[in-house]
This record gives structure tokens, C-alpha cells and sequence, in this order.
């Protein structure tokens, strides 16, 4: 048998952070220590391990409660606890399904409260372990496991608690499962008896119902099928006449399609002749246009371009004449200055002749009286003391030194004087120039600002005309692109009439076709037009418009409903149905709106197949809502096949094309040909659009003959007023360009020659003020000289004074006149040599200025025949180019007039073409009408297919078979008399239901079934009812089983723990035993048999371990763990416990904490647990001596406590 091998901690609890191993064997262990040292910690760790969960049986507030929360001493918390049981599983076959002897069950918790369980080191789940636990008998609420304080629990549970032990013993929840699955099949199975009464009290009334019906049926059928005979003949007279009329049309269409040919083959033409107009017209156009933009630009260009030329060359040749003129002018002048220069020349000569002559004879006169003095004065010395003599020598030798260099002075001077008047002459000559410069730079700026102004203001101008041009032209563009497009709009526009009329006379036609076919329809509406009825409004379709895209989908919709005719009231109805009765003319449908109560559904437009409800598709007066409501409130339009299919199934839904699906799953579609009379419900809703589509014809044709008035006006405007002008601009503007151009280079000409002039006067003027300061210089030095000289001179005249006092005086005046005379004639001297200087000087000037002359005469000679011959080339230039700008002049007047003979050519080309196009319209019309015939004998031949079609296939699906011969002649109005006045015999036949035959076999087959059913069900009823009883039998008979044999153990064990008493169990209601409790009674120690509640704790103790020790007997388990049991039993007791105990360990593991000495003495096995000063527990295996010593100094609690570490 299975039996607990280890046990091993780790983390556990008390048992510190290790591993802790307890080695068990079979029989009895006893597990023994001090109090408070750990010892129902393994009682815990066996419960941990094997899948318990509340942390009240394993006494601790959370399951992470049980890892070792370590020690004052320092052992820290350890992260998880692991307990980990043995179990021998050598028994074969394996009473635990593992294949293994032994058998590891662990469970490992972590602080977080995660718990794992593993088998064998696999990891499984917790309830895995419960049902490898549940094979062997171990439970986690069972009673192989007795905690500390459960005795006292069990003793004083209640009457009704101890009868809940027993079925739980006995198993009776599985009894009461089936007893609850068996009351709900007895419910169903009444309530299907109940609905086979109803449906075969139903089935009863209805087969009565049915009989009568059935009469009614074959009364029904025997006059059906004399009208069917009836219209069997009628429907083939109409086919025969609906073919002879299609042979008719069929001729009259063959007629009408040779017309239509003709007609197209003249359209085909004029279309041609219109597109020949119009390549004739592109043509015109291109001409026009090319003349516009290239041949009369590019003359224009050229012309422009010659002129500017012409310009250029004849301001060329002025310009040349001008330099011409200026150069003869110049020669001139410097002819007349040459020769002014020549004759002073000549004068000078001449008088540097005589002032040779003069200084030769003054020289040799002033030779003479030098030698007369030389005399006089060596007479003088010979008279006189040297002293003297030498002191006037010296005076006289300085006075003749200082004279000649005061003469020296006199001479320079006057040649820096000579050069100072030089210099100015130069300085006025620059000025003059500077001012001729300055007047004529002034005159070319003043022309300069003159030509940017003009400049600006042309600029300006052309600006402004090339915007209009541009501007002129884009608005040519326009209005081209506005007559395109207004021809397109004319021919959509017409095309859009003809379409809409078309439809309107086809749509008026087959009204006309229906309503005269439906007798009852045109009755009724006959009736509204007059009066006699008031309250009539109209059919459906009468009522309602729509866009032509959903007219297939909304007369599929609305079907012949659109013939059904809205009024008033029901009131109105009835007058109309009987005025329809009495006319004998068919069946009409009447809406009456005060009875009508439409369903509309609400679809949400989520599918983007989905176009709409049909509702929100058709315009109407809210007067008549609900009957339009009645006929389109419950369909959706959808786009296709596709979205019908998604949506169909839910809501009724037609397609574009007519395909239906409906919410009973049919669909219905194909080809809708439209040729079924319900086409006329749907009035096209262009046909209000009409008139305005005629009036934009007209106003878009009124448009076309705008355009083409003005397009002339803006060509015109733009070819002989803004072109030209343009061009003639941009002529005078380039002109202008080219005069500031040149202008602009006099003025850098000029410019540059008065820097030229401004930087000569800066260094005459500086040449100037160095001789000033020179001749500053030499007026000092004669100054100074002339100075010294009065001072010789009175020396002299004293020196003289002294002589006359020595009687030389005579001598002395003669060679003072002497000296005098000398003077005035070195004076003389000087002055001649000074004037012969000045001429000499001038004279080589003057030649030299001849020279420079000449070469400039003859450099502007040379010039004078260049210029001659450039102004003739120039001449010739500007001949040429006169020529040419007349000739260019002339091909722009001729394509001018190109231009206009194009224009002209192009309005006369649209005016005609204008004619043609009218004619094409009449044509396009009569054509248009000639469709609409053959369309109208199209549609009525259509329509007579149909109707042949429709009342053949009725003759086929009615079965109405062809009975008279083809000659046979047919008087419809007879047979339509006489199909009349069955119809109405078989109309005023009651409610006929045409099934009542084959409903009352089909009804009388399910009544049969039905009571078949019903017996059936009466049946299973009382089976089900039989079933719940025999439960209820062996549930009873289960929980006396238990019962029975429990109390009977219960007596025996409880004779053995105390030999004179007795004990029992007892039901408070032995009939019902589930209505009441189960009383535990006992008379310990031959005491008066009484309650367990009404023991003393000891003797409660000793009754409850018989009452646990008997239901284990009853229900064995592989190993028993008893956790101080014997903690309130006195000593006898508790040796009678321990023999019971060691009794039942024969068969299997008993564990047992105790402290009671005749307990440990009775084991098998001893373990010893203590706790040390760290209080981690210890586990030691011990002998039974050590053991009671430990037994002897531990405390014997007296009442019931409980221990926890």
C-alpha cells in the first residue's frame, strides 16, 4: 500500500534556511518535543504539499507565509519554501498511475504568493496533483489529516452538519446532479406535452376549417376552368391579331428605315461639307493667324530694324558732315594762325637785324669811351696817391660787377615775365576751353536727360500697349476656347432636347397604350378628370418622379404597383371599385390614405454599395407619403449584384439593372428589357428641364454669334491698331536707345577731355607759381644789388670829393661824363641784348608753333578726303537702305491686305457654314423624328412581342391550349363578353382557398402525427418520471449504506476506547433521513445514553475519535497524520487511544504529534523536535527513554490550546 517514505523541508517554516529530511517508515510515527519548538509544522507541510490553499488550515494569514522569515541572530528571509513528499508506489499493479516505485510530489512558493507543483521534477498543475492524490485516497479536506483543535470542531458540529459528513461520505451530490438534469428533461418534457395538446387541439380545428374549404375549392375549380377555356380562346385571337399588326409595322418600317438612310446619307454629307467648311476655316484661321504672329511680326521686325539702321546711318553721316566741317574750320583757323605766326616772324627778323646793327655800333661807341676813361684815368693816377686811385678802382670794379649783375637780373627777370605771360595766355586758353567743354557737355547731358525721359515714358508706353496686346490676345484665346466650347454645348444641348423628347413622346405613347388596355385604370381616371368622383389622385406613377439613372431599379421596385391608384379614402375606394364592377372592366388596386399603414425601414448607409432607400429616391407631394411609402418604403437601391448580395439577405434590394434579392433568400434577375407596362410609373424627370434646355439653345446660340462678332472686332483691333503701334513704338524707342547710346559716349568724350584740360591747368597753374616765386626772387636779388650799388656810389663821390681837393678835378669831371656816358650806354646795351633775347625766344617759339601748325594742317588735310569718302560710303548705305525699307514697307501693305482678303474670306466661309449647319439641324431633325417613328414601331412592335411573349408564355405557364382552326374567325369583343360575365360570376365566388385540398390531406397526415407525438411525449414523461424516483430510491438507499456501516464501526470503536458504554447514531427522522439531522449519542462508562453536546471535553473527545476512526474505516487512506489528538484525554484514555492507534497501524502509516507518554511509548519510529537559542527547529531521531524524559519536565495542557511558531 502507499505510504509517505520522506519527507523534506527547505525554507519551511521554523526549520530555518536548509534543507530538512524526515525518513518515514509504515506503522506508527510518533513525532514528540517541547511546546512552541515546530512540531505541527509538519502536520502543515504535509497539507502544503498535497494542494492546500487556505492559509487558516496551514496557520498562516497568506500561503508566502510559511518561508522562513529569519532570525534576530541574523539569518535573513529566505526568497521561497519547497516541501517536497515520498511516496512508495511498489505495489503493482501502481496504485498512483506513475510508473516510477517511488513517487516525488513537491509544491515550491515564492513571496510574491506564486505557488508550483511538480511530479517527479515535471511540472504540473495544482489540480492535477489533487486528482493523483484523489486516486489513492489523499484529499485535502478529508480525514487522513487531523489538525490540532479539529476533535472539539467535529464534536460540536450540529445534527444537520454531521448529515452533511455522511453525504459527502456518500457521495450524494453526484445522486442530487442527476436527480436536477432528470427534473429539468421531466420540465421539457412537460412543456412538450403541453405544446403537443395545443398544436393537436389547433390541428383539429383547422382540419374542420379545411373540409369546408376543400368544398369550397372544387366549386372554384370547375369555374376556373371554364373561364380558362374562355381565355385560351382569347389570348390566342389577341396573339393572332398582335402578329398580323407586326407584320404591318414591319413594312411600315422598311419604309421608314429607307427614309431614315436617305436622311443619314444626307446628314453624312452635310457633316462632310461641314467639316471641309471647317479645314477651310482652320485654314483661314492658320492664315490669318500666321500672318499675325510670323510673316507680319517678322515684317514689322525687319522694317523696325531698317529704319533703327537708317537711323543709325544718316545720324552717322550727319555726324561725319559735322566732323567735316569742323575739321575745314579748323584748318582754317589754323591757317590763319600759321600765317599770323609767319609774318610776326618775319617783323622779328627784321628787327633782330637792326638790333644787331645797334648793338655792334653802341658796343663799339661804349668800346671807345671805355678807352677815352682808360686815359683819362691814367692821367688821373698820375696826379693823385694811389690810396685814393685804388679805392675807387675797387669801387668802380664793384659798382661794374654789381651793375652787370643787376643787368644779369634785369635780363632774367624779363625772361620769366616773358614765360609768366606765356603761362597765362596758356592758363586763359585752357579756361576758354574748359567753358566750350563744359557748354557742350551740359548741352549732351541736357539731351541726355531728355532721351531717359522720352526713354521712360516710351518704355511706359510699350508696357502698357504690349500688355493690351497680350491681354488682347489671351482674350482672343478665350473667346476661341468659349466657341469651342459653345459649339460643344450647342450640339449636347440639342442632343440632350432630342433625347428628352424622344422620351417623353415614347414614355406618352405606351401610357397612352397601357391606360387604353386597362379599361378599369382609364375608368377611374376618367372619372377623377370629370368630377363625378372626388378624392381621386392618381397612379402611383402619376404621383412620382425620378432621375432617369434609377428608373429600371424603381420600376422593378415599385413593379405593378405603379398602376395601383392612390385616393382619399376608403370611402372613395369602394365608389370607385363599384363603378369599376359595374363597367365590367377588370380589377383595379386602390390606396386609400387614411387606411394605409406603411412600413419604412431604416438603413444605415454604411456599404458603399449601397445608393439609397428607393423612398429618398423619387420626388412627391408629402400628401401622398404614405402610399408611396406603401410601394417603395421597404427596398434599398444598390449599385450591383455584388452589394445585393451583402445587404439583400437583410433588406429587400434591387440593382441599377433591375437584379432583385430579397430577405427570404430568392433572387430574382437577367436581362430587364423594359418593355412591361410599369415603365410608365416613372415620369422622367428632365421633362421639366425642357424648357429651360430649349432657352439655353437658344441663348448659347445667341452666345456663338456674340463671340464670333467680337473675335472679328479683336483682330481687327489687334492687327491695324495695336500691332503697328506696338511696332512703330519699339521703332522710335531702339531709334532713341541708339541717339542715347552715342550721346552717352560724347558725354565719356568730353568727360574724359575736361579731366584732360583740369589736370593741364593744375600744373600751368603750379608752373605758374613757381615763377612767380622765381621772379620774386630775382626783383629781390636786383633790389638788394641796386642797394649796394648807391652805397658804391656816394663812396665814390666822397672818394672823388678828396680827389677835387688835390686839383684833378677837371680830370675827374671828364671821366665822370665819360662814366656817365659809358652807363647810359650799357644801359642801352642791355636793353637791346634784352629785347634781341625776347625776339630770339619768341622767334624760336613762333617757329616751332609753325611747325605744329603745319603738321596739324597737313594731319586734317590728310583726314578731309576720309571723311569725304566715308560720308559717301554712308550714302550709298543709307540709299540702300532706303530701298530696301520702301520695298519692306510695301510687302507689309501687301499682307495687309492678305490679312483682310483672309478675315473676309473667313467670315464669309462661317456665314455659309452657318447656313449648312442650320440645314444639318433641320435635317438632324427630320431624322430625329424619323427615329422616333421607327422607335415608336419599334416599341409597339416590342411591345407586341411582349405582349405576344407574355400571353403565350400565360398560355403555357395557364395551360391553355390552342382550340379553334386558323381560319376560324374570332369576334374579340364576344369573347371578351363573355370571359366578362364569368369573371364576374367566378368574382362574386367567397374568399377561395386554393390549397384547401392538398391542405386538408397535408393537415389530416400532421394531425395523425401530432397524436402520434403526443403519446410519444406521454411516454418519455412518465420514463423520466420513473427515472427520478429510482435516484430517488438509490440515493437513499447510498446514504443508509454509509450510514449503517458507520454507525456500526462507530459502536465497536467506541466499546473499545470505553468498554462499559455505548454508543450510536440516530436520524431525527428515519422515514425522510434527507429532512433532518443525524444525532451522535454515547453513555461513556455505562453512564445514561445522551447527545455528544452533552458530554464533558474529555468524553467528547473520546466519542469524536470513535465517530473519525469509524468513517475511516469506511473510507481508508494510504497514511493518517493526527496532530495532539490525545491532548485532553486522561491517561487511561489515552492508553486506549494508543492501543487503537498501534491496532490500526497494522494496515497503514499512522503519524501522530503527541506528548502523551502511553502514545510515544506505543510508536514505531520517535522523532524528537527542539528548538535552540536561534529557535530554528531540529529534528532528531530519538529513543524511547529520551523521549519520556523530554515527555516528563514538558507541561500537560489540561484544556484545549492551540500552538503556533
Amino acid at each position: 500500500m502507499v505510504h509517505i517514505t520522506k519527507l523534506i523541508l527547505e525554507n519551511f517554516k521554523s526549520y530555518g534556511k536548509r534543507k530538512v529530511t524526515l525518513n518515514l517508515t509504515k506503522g506508527l510515527t510518533v513525532i514528540s518535543g517541547p511546546n512552541g519548538c515546530g512540531k505541527s509544522n509538519i502536520s502543515d507541510a504535509i497539507q502544503f504539499v498535497i494542494g492546500q490553499l487556505r492559509g487558516k488550515v496551514i496557520r498562516s494569514e497568506k500561503l508566502s507565509g510559511v518561508i522562513f522569515s529569519g532570525t534576530k541572530e541574523g539569518q535573513k528571509t529566505a526568497q521561497h519554501a519547497k516541501v517536497t513528499l515520498v511516496l512508495d508506489n511498489s505495489n503493482e499493479p501502481k496504485e498512483i498511475p506513475v510508473a516510477t516505485d517511488e513517487v516525488h510530489i513537491s509544491r515550491k512558493v515564492y513571496l510574491d504568493g506564486r505557488s508550483e507543483y511538480y511530479l517527479n521534477g515535471s511540472r504540473i498543475t495544482r489540480n492535477e496533483i489533487i486528482d493523483t492524490m484523489s486516486i489513492c485516497g489523499i484529499s485535502i479536506d478529508g480525514f487522513n489529516v487531523i489538525r490540532q483543535g479539529e476533535i472539539a470542531n467535529f464534536a460540536s458540529m450540529s445534527p444537520i452538519q454531521v448529515r452533511g459528513l455522511f453525504e459527502e461520505i456518500a457521495g450524494i451530490a453526484a445522486y442530487d446532479e442527476k436527480k436536477e438534469r432528470a427534473q429539468k428533461n421531466l420540465e421539457d418534457a412537460r412543456t412538450k406535452l403541453k405544446i403537443a395538446s395545443v398544436r393537436l387541439d389547433e390541428s383539429m380545428k383547422k382540419l374542420e376549417r379545411l373540409a369546408k374549404e376543400k368544398e369550397d375549392a372544387l366549386r372554384y375549380q370547375e369555374l376556373k376552368q371554364r373561364i380558362k377555356n374562355t381565355e385560351a380562346k382569347l389570348i390566342h385571337a389577341r396573339i393572332r391579331h398582335f402578329k398580323n399588326r407586326i407584320n404591318e409595322i414591319d413594312e411600315e418600317i422598311k419604309t421608314t428605315n429607307q427614309m431614315q438612310v436617305e436622311t443619314g446619307n444626307n446628314i453624312k454629307e452635310m457633316e462632310k461639307t461641314i467639316e471641309l467648311y471647317d479645314e477651310k476655316l482652320t485654314e483661314a484661321k492658320r492664315k490669318v493667324m500666321d500672318a499675325t504672329t510670323q510673316s507680319f511680326n517678322s515684317l514689322s521686325a525687319e522694317i523696325e530694324e531698317l529704319t533703327i539702321k537708317l537711323s543709325e546711318e544718316t545720324a552717322k553721316k550727319a555726324q561725319i558732315v559735322a566732323d567735316l566741317g569742323q575739321l575745314k574750320e579748323k584748318k582754317k583757323e589754323l591757317q590763319q594762325q600759321r600765317d599770323e605766326i609767319l609774318s610776326e616772324n618775319q617783323e622779328l627778323e627784321q628787327f633782330t637785324s637792326e638790333t644787331k646793327e645797334q648793338l655792334t655800333g653802341v658796343d663799339d661807341t661804349l668800346k671807345k669811351i671805355q678807352e677815352e676813361l682808360d686815359i683819362k684815368r691814367k692821367m688821373l693816377e698820375s696826379s693823385r696817391s694811389n690810396e685814393i686811385m685804388d679805392q675807387l678802382e675797387e669801387i668802380r670794379a664793384n659798382v661794374t660787377e654789381l651793375n652787370k649783375r643787376k643787368a644779369e637780373y634785369e635780363s632774367q627777370l624779363a625772361i620769366y615775365n616773358n614765360n609768366l605771360n606765356i603761362n597765362n595766355a596758356k592758363v586763359d586758353e585752357r579756361e576758354k576751353r574748359v567753358v566750350e567743354v563744359a557748354g557742350i557737355l551740359a548741352t549732351f547731358l541736357s539731351r541726355k536727360a531728355k532721351y531717359l525721359e522720352e526713354l521712360g515714358k516710351a518704355e511706359k508706353e510699350i508696357k502698357e500697349l504690349q500688355i493690351k496686346v497680350d491681354d488682347t490676345k489671351n482674350e482672343l484665346e478665350t473667346v476661341e476656347k468659349e466657341l469651342i466650347e459653345n459649339e460643344t454645348n450647342l450640339r449636347e444641348t440639342a442632343l440632350t432636347i432630342k433625347r428628352i423628347q424622344t422620351e417623353i413622346e415614347t414614355t406618352k405613347k405606351i401610357i397612352e397604350e397601357v391606360t387604353r388596355k386597362d379599361r378599369g385604370i382609364k375608368l377611374v381616371l376618367e372619372a377623377r378628370e370629370k368630377g363625378t368622383i372626388k378624392g381621386i389622385y392618381g397612379t402611383v406613377g402619376e404621383l412620382c418622379k425620378t432621375h432617369p439613372k434609377y428608373s429600371i431599379a424603381l420600376s422593378v421596385t415599385a413593379g405593378n404597383r405603379t398602376n395601383y391608384i392612390v385616393v382619399e379614402s376608403d370611402e372613395v375606394a369602394a365608389q370607385c371599385m363599384l363603378l369599376v364592377k359595374k363597367a365590367k372592366a377588370g380589377r383595379v388596386t386602390f390606396l386609400p390614405l387614411n387606411k394605409l399603414k406603411p412600413l419604412v425601414i431604416n438603413v444605415e448607409l454604411k456599404d458603399r454599395g449601397i445608393i439609397g432607400r428607393a423612398i429618398d429616391l423619387v420626388e412627391f407631394n408629402k400628401k401622398y407619403q404614405k402610399a408611396i411609402e406603401f410601394v417603395f418604403g421597404q427596398t434599398v437601391i444598390v449599385k450591383n449584384l455584388e452589394a445585393a448580395r451583402r445587404v439583400g439577405f437583410t433588406y429587400r434590394a434591387v440593382t441599377l439593372e433591375g437584379d432583385v434579392v430579397n430577405p427570404s433568400g430568392m433572387m430574382t434577375g437577367g436581362y430587364y428589357s423594359g418593355r412591361d407596362k410599369t415603365k410608365i410609373s416613372l415620369i422622367v424627370e428632365e421633362e421639366e428641364r425642357l424648357p429651360t434646355l430649349e432657352q439655353t439653345f437658344q441663348e448659347l446660340q445667341a452666345e456663338r454669334e456674340r463671340l464670333l462678332e467680337y473675335r472679328t472686332e479683336i483682330l481687327k483691333e489687334l492687327n491695324e491698331e495695336f500691332i503697328p503701334h506696338l511696332n512703330e513704338l519699339k521703332r522710335a524707342f531702339e531709334l532713341r536707345g541708339r541717339e542715347l547710346k552715342f550721346t552717352e559716349e560724347e558725354i565719356a568724350i568730353r568727360s574724359k577731355e575736361n579731366l584732360k584740360i583740369q589736370e593741364e591747368l593744375e600744373e600751368l597753374t603750379k608752373e605758374h607759381e613757381e615763377l612767380e616765386d622765381k621772379i620774386q626772387d630775382l626783383m629781390q636779388g636786383r633790389k638788394n644789388t641796386t642797394r649796394t650799388l648807391e652805397t658804391l656810389q656816394e663812396a665814390e663821390m666822397r672818394l672823388k670829393g678828396e680827389l677835387a681837393s688835390t686839383g684833378i678835378h677837371d680830370i675827374l669831371e671828364e671821366i665822370k661824363i665819360k662814366e656817365s656816358k659809358q652807363k647810359e650806354i650799357a644801359e642801352t646795351l642791355n636793353k637791346l641784348r634784352m629785347e634781341q633775347f625776347k625776339i630770339s625766344n619768341n622767334l624760336e617759339k613762333n617757329i616751332e608753333q609753325v611747325k605744329k601748325l603745319q603738321e596739324e594742317i597737313e594731319k586734317l588735310e590728310k583726314q578731309m578726303p576720309q571723311k569725304k569718302e566715308e560720308v559717301s560710303r554712308r550714302q550709298a548705305i543709307i540709299d540702300n537702305l532706303q530701298a530696301e525699307l520702301e520695298t519692306k514697307k510695301a510687302a507689309r501693305d501687301e499682307l495687309f491686305k492678305v490679312i483682310k482678303e483672309s478675315q473676309d474670306e473667313q467670315e464669309r466661309l462661317e456665314r455659309e457654314q452657318k447656313e449648312l449647319r442650320k440645314q444639318l439641324e433641320k435635317e438632324r431633325e427630320n431624322q430625329t423624328q424619323i427615329l422616333l417613328k421607327i422607335d415608336r414601331l419599334i416599341n409597339e412592335r416590342s411591345n407586341l412581342e411582349g405582349q405576344i411573349n407574355e400571353l403565350e408564355n400565360l398560355a403555357v405557364e395557364r395551360d391553355l391550349p390552342y382550340i379553334f382552326a386558323e381560319d376560324e374567325i374570332i369576334d374579340l369583343e364576344i369573347l371578351k363578353e363573355i370571359m366578362n360575365g364569368l369573371k364576374a360570376e367566378f368574382e362574386a365566388l367567397p374568399e377561395i382557398n386554393m390549397k384547401a385540398v392538398s391542405q386538408y390531406e397535408e393537415e389530416l397526415k400532421l394531425n395523425k402525427e401530432l397524436l402520434e407525438k403526443k403519446k410519444h411525449v406521454e411516454k418519455d414523461y412518465d420514463a423520466i418520471n420513473k427515472a427520478i424516483n429510482e435516484i430517488e430510491s438509490e440515493k437513499r438507499d447510498k446514504f443508509m449504506e454509509v450510514f449503517n456501516s458507520i454507525s456500526k464501526d462507530f459502536n465497536r470503536i467506541f466499546g473499545i476506547l470505553s468498554p462499559d458504554g455505548r454508543a450510536r447514531l440516530e436520524l431525527e427522522i428515519p422515514d425522510d433521513p434527507f429532512a433532518g439531522g443525524v444525532n451522535i449519542l454515547a453513555n461513556p462508562g455505562g453512564k445514561k445514553i445522551t447527545s455528544m453536546l452533552s458530554l464533558s471535553g474529555g468524553e467528547k473527545s473520546l466519542t469524536a475519535l470513535a465517530m473519525i476512526f469509524a468513517i475511516q474505516r469506511y473510507k481508508p487512506a494510504p497514511f493518517y497524520v493526527f496532530d495532539e489528538i490525545d491532548a485532553f484525554l486522561d491517561i487511561n484514555n489515552v492508553n486506549k487511544v494508543a492501543t487503537l492507534v498501534r491496532e490500526m497501524s497494522r494496515n497503514t502509516q499512522i503519524i501522530i504529534i503527541s506528548l502523551r507518554a502511553p502514545m510515544i511509548a506505543a510508536a514505531e519510529k520517535i522523532f524528537g523536535v527542539t528548538a535552540g537559542e536561534d529557535r530554528i527547529s531540529q529534528i532528531v531521531s530519538v529513543s524511547l527513554d529520551e523521549i519520556m524524559k523530554i515527555v516528563e519536565s514538558a507541561e500537560i495542557p489540561t484544556e484545549a490550546e492551540v500552538y503556533d511558531y
